[in-house]
């Protein structure tokens, strides 16, 4: 019956532990091995002289860098040290315990539920073997603290027929609370009724929903209590999201298991220190202060080795929101309206017009008011669509001239529109985080602890450059409100580094729909899974983890994330709207009004030189002159 009962629980490795300094030399502990052996069970004994020899005890902790505070305190008579240390177990273990009643075994059970170790878990099976149940009155002791996420149950078998058992499941929903006793089975006489019975009753923890309202010490974090309004106001829902979003879920796990919070507030989630201690929310978990929280936080190793995390929630995204900076601003436009073999053919216009006109000009028996090249201003100022300074008199001339202005007005109507619909135009230069760092936008940060730290902890190279040439490099300058960046970021090139949530959120709110379009973001580094956060040995962490899963299974966690976080707005205009012409735009037309004026000086003094060399050598050979005299 032994063998059926770990079999249907999926155990290899059972641990007997014998007491009774007589039962050793009974004829059923033999027996009982040779029959767990040979159903390849893994066994392990210890006795009551292994449990007392304390100079193979270790003093070893889990976790060694938040040791759970002792709870058991050794008095030599009723609690002594023994020499019983149940490490961290990834599979299932079977402890099965003879004859409980001992002094011997109760203090093993009081060792096993000290806080410090907590050994009543779901994956550890407790099988007590008793055959008075009248003992069991000897479990309401409060030091014998049996939680709701244990896996115990009593085996009653009597000493004399009718040789049937029972099978009891035992709990206790705080250590000052009574025993919770359930009849799984009775009358059973062989291991298929034990199987039956298993099967029937199903999962322990199913029946222990009901906690009766204890009381949690627990934490939640308003990082921005000059802007935090309430817990419940959706009008400020990008303020604090991940505390609102999960603070739903934890109303909804207390009000399932009729339990209740003693919440503390902090601003700050938890960082490690120089010193090795965390501040914040992580620091209350090191001390041990706090029960659970209510929110989630990110799944660190450095957190791991501190709380216990019993359930992901949710994903946030932080990424470099920015729009696409204007065609303009990142390519030269006024070469982009026509592809290369147009600008090939309009070349090879001009220059058969130009061609035309001057075999025109030599063949011609008409005189011209033109010189030669006047035919290169000609055709530029056809292009141009500024006229021509010269009345043209035959008609052949005319004809080029005609053929000329209206070839040049298609192209130039062609050209304009398409300059028109170009500057309006965003471009897609920045597709890459390389493309950021290497483009005219100015880079701003929100005010987080964990961006500066995700920012300093990242590996990748391409994220590193960026960090280093556009953020690390303005100091404490660059990391702002939402309010602030977003709005920086809507009204120039500029890139914010926000959680994309609350940026949906202020777009949503300040953003035109033209200014909606072209909206783009880039995640420097993923952030891990939030997920709920409870103390090292928390005997309660099992049935809460099965809460918040089932609270996934039935969208009430769907439900609260449509409900707390906005999503990437939709450009429902499709274009950009009106954008207003700046020097950006202008740049092109500045250089080459400059480069012509440089040009022109630069001929004017050539003239000049040209014309008034003779006077201006004679000049210079007179002062040569006169300083030579005197």
């Amino acid at each position: 019956m032994l063998v059926a009962y770990y079999r249907q629980h999926g155990v290899h490795s059972l641990m007997l532990i014998v007491c009774h300094a007589d039962i050793a030399a009974q004829s059923q502990l033999p027996g009982l091995l040779q029959q767990l052996q040979q159903h390849n069970f893994y066994v392990q004994i210890s006795t009551a002289d292994c449990l007392n020899d304390l100079s193979q005890a270790s003093n070893e902790t889990d976790y060694p860098e938040a040791p759970p505070p002792s709870s058991f305190e050794a008095n030599n008579m009723s609690h002594w040290a023994i020499n019983f240390r149940l490490p961290a177990l990834h599979y299932k273990l079977g402890i099965l315990l003879f004859e409980f009643q001992s002094d011997c075994a109760l203090n093993l059970l009081r060792w096993s539920a000290a806080s410090e170790h907590n050994y009543f878990t779901t994956n550890r099976f407790w099988l007590l073997l008793t055959q008075d149940l009248t003992q069991l009155q000897l479990l309401q002791d409060a030091d014998i603290f049996i939680p709701p996420d244990s896996e115990v149950r009593v085996l009653f078998y009597p000493a004399a027929p009718p040789l049937a058992a029972s099978l009891f499941d035992i709990y206790k929903v705080a250590a000052w609370k009574p025993l919770k006793l359930r009849l799984v089975a009775q009358h059973m006489r062989q291991p298929r009724h034990m199987l039956h019975a298993l099967q029937q009753f199903g999962s322990a923890i199913s029946y222990r929903q009901n906690l009766e309202g204890i009381v949690f010490n627990s934490a939640i974090v308003i990082a921005f209590p000059d802007v935090f309004t309430n817990i419940e106001d959706l009008t400020m829902r990008h303020i604090d999201t991940i505390s609102k979003v999960n603070h739903r879920l934890m109303l909804e796990l207390a009000n399932r298991l009729n339990v209740s919070y003693n919440t503390f507030q902090t601003v700050n989630y938890g960082w490690r220190q120089p010193n090795g201690s965390f501040d914040g929310l992580m620091g209350r978990f090191q001390r041990y202060e706090l029960d659970i929280a209510q929110l989630a936080i990110f799944m660190r190793l450095d957190r791991i080795a501190l709380v216990s995390f019993v359930a992901e929630t949710y994903r946030v995204r932080a990424g470099i929101m920015f729009r696409q900076p204007p065609l303009s601003a990142v390519a030269n436009i006024f070469s982009m309206p026509f592809q290369l073999d147009v600008w090939i053919s309009i070349l090879i216009l001009l220059i058969v017009t130009i061609v035309v006109l001057l075999l025109e000009m030599f063949f011609s028996p008409h005189n011209h008011d033109m010189h030669y090249l006047d035919s290169l201003n000609f055709v530029l100022g056809a292009m141009c669509q500024q006229g021509f300074y010269v009345n043209v008199r035959n008609r052949s001339a005319r004809i080029i001239v005609f053929t000329t202005f209206v070839s040049a007005v298609f192209l130039f109507t062609s050209f304009s529109a398409n300059i028109v619909a170009l500057l309006q135009s965003p471009s897609d230069a920045i597709r890459s985080l390389g493309d950021l760092g290497q483009s005219p936008l100015e880079i701003g940060v929100q005010d987080t602890q964990y961006n500066k730290i995700y920012f300093t902890e990242s590996t990748d190279p391409v994220t590193k450059s960026l960090y280093h040439k556009k953020i690390a490099i303005k100091g404490e300058h660059v990391y702002m409100r939402p309010s602030l960046g977003m709005e920086k970021m809507r009204t120039g090139l500029f890139g914010y580094q926000v959680e994309l949530q609350a940026g949906y959120q202020i777009v949503s709110d300040t953003f035109s729909e033209p200014e909606k379009c072209g909206l783009m973001e880039l995640e420097p580094f993923q952030l891990p899974m939030l997920a709920i956060p409870t103390r090292k040995n928390f005997p309660y962490k099992e049935l809460f983890r099965r809460q918040l899963r089932w609270q996934r299974e039935v969208s009430l966690v769907n439900r609260e994330e449509r409900k707390w976080i906005p999503q990437k707005p939709k450009c429902e205009s499709g274009v950009g709207g009106f954008v207003s012409i700046g020097l950006t735009e202008c740049r092109y037309a500045f250089g080459i009004f400059g480069c012509g004026a440089g040009l022109s000086f630069t001929l004017f003094l050539i003239e000049l030189i040209w014309k008034h060399g003779n006077g201006i050598l004679t000049y210079f050979k007179r002062l040569q002159q006169f300083i030579s005299f005197n």
